[in-house]
C-alpha cells in the first residue's frame, strides 16, 4: 500500500468564522495501459462555514491522475485510491487540509506529500525561480539547463508517481508535513512526474518547458482538457 497526503488552501477571503460541516470524497475510474493501471478522478471537498453574518458553501476538487507500473502491482484486482482520513485547521479566515489517500494493491512505499495549494502570486525575480526549479529538477537527479531570463513563469509543483523507497515506520499526519520540508531524497524516484496546471498553462507551454514531444504529452493525458489545478502526467526519457 503506498500513502499519499494531499494538502490543500481553501481559500475563503479570510472571511471564515465557523466551520459548519466538511465532507472529502473521491470518485475515481480505472483502465489497463501498456505501462500499468492508471487511476483518473477526482477528490472533492464539500462544506459549509458561517461568515460575521450569513451561511455559506464551498466546493474544491483535487484532480487525480495515477498511473502504477505493473512491477509496483502486487494485485490488480485490488487496484484502488480511496481517502482514508483528513485533518483541517483555521488560518485567518481561510481553512487548510491534510488528506490522506492510500493506493492499495501495489508494493509498500515511502509516503509521499504533494503540495496542491495554489502559490500567492508575488513579485519574484527571474534570478530566484530559476533557482527553484534547478532545485526542484536536482531532487530528482535529472539534469536539465534552466535559462537565465524567465518571463511570467508560474509555480512548478514535481511529484513522483509511484516511488520505490521502503518506508521504515509510519509516521502521523502532524509529523509528516512537518518533516517533509526537511527530507532529502536523493534516490531514483521513477520516470513519471505530477505538474499541477497554473492559470495559463497548455499542453504547448507545459511540453516545451519539460522539452517533451507535445502529441505524445496530450496521448498519456487522454487530451484531457487543461484547467488550473488539473495534475498532468509528464513522462521523462533519459
Amino acid at each position: 500500500m503506498q500513502k499519499i497526503y494531499f494538502k490543500k488552501l481553501v481559500d475563503l477571503n479570510h472571511q471564515l468564522k465557523e466551520l459548519v460541516s466538511i465532507s472529502v470524497d473521491e470518485s475515481i475510474s480505472y483502465k489497463m495501459e501498456n505501462q500499468g493501471m492508471r487511476a483518473v478522478g477526482s477528490i472533492m471537498i464539500n462544506g459549509e462555514y458561517k461568515d460575521d453574518q450569513t451561511k455559506n458553501s464551498f466546493h474544491e476538487t483535487i484532480d487525480l491522475d495515477i498511473l502504477a507500473q505493473f512491477e509496483k502491482i502486487t494485485d490488480k484486482r485490488d487496484f484502488h485510491v480511496k481517502v482514508e482520513d483528513f485533518d483541517y485547521t483555521l488560518n485567518d479566515g481561510n481553512l487548510t487540509l491534510v488528506i490522506q489517500a492510500c493506493i492499495y494493491g501495489v508494493q509498500d512505499d515511502e509516503d509521499r506529500v504533494i503540495e496542491t495549494s495554489a502559490i500567492p502570486q508575488v513579485p519574484i525575480d527571474d534570478e530566484d525561480i530559476a533557482s527553484e526549479i534547478e532545485e526542484l529538477l536536482r531532487e530528482e537527479e535529472v539534469a536539465v539547463p534552466v535559462n537565465e531570463t524567465i518571463e511570467e513563469m508560474p509555480p512548478i509543483t514535481e511529484e513522483p508517481v509511484i516511488l520505490e523507497s521502503p518506508k521504515p515506520q509510519e509516521m502521523t499526519i502532524k509529523e509528516k508535513i512537518e518533516n517533509h520540508d526537511d527530507e532529502d531524497d536523493d534516490e531514483d524516484l521513477g520516470t513519471y512526474y505530477l505538474y499541477i496546471v497554473q492559470d495559463g498553462d497548455n499542453y504547448q507551454s507545459i511540453a516545451k518547458h519539460y522539452q517533451v514531444d507535445e502529441y505524445q504529452l496530450k496521448a498519456y493525458n487522454h487530451d484531457r482538457p487543461l484547467t488550473q489545478g488539473t495534475i498532468v502526467i509528464v513522462p521523462y526519457y533519459s
